[in-house]
């Protein structure tokens, strides 16, 4: 069962099998890109740690990577909205 994805815990994302964590990054990249902001952007990065870092994961290594990057590029994102919004 997910729960609504901006009252989410890190706790509640590590609960969460890939395929929801992967839903649940799906919903807040949309959100993201309706109301950019950095608190949004670090959700994401939230949510990418949590996939990257799930153990079902620890052997596709490929994805792994995958995931790593897409997190760095969401830091970056992230750290850019903090910014301007200051």
């Amino acid at each position: 069962m997910l729960v609504d994805s901006l009252s989410r815990s890190d706790s509640d994302l590590s609960r969460l099998k890939p395929e929801d964590l992967e839903l649940h990054l799906g919903e807040l990249i949309r959100r993201y890109v309706r109301h950019r902001s950095a608190d949004l952007a670090e959700r994401v990065v939230e949510s990418i740690e949590a996939l990257y870092l799930h153990p079902d994961l620890r052997q596709d290594a490929e994805r792994f990577c995958a995931y790593r990057r897409l997190g760095r590029h969401w830091r970056w994102l992230a750290q850019r909205a903090a910014t301007a919004a200051h």
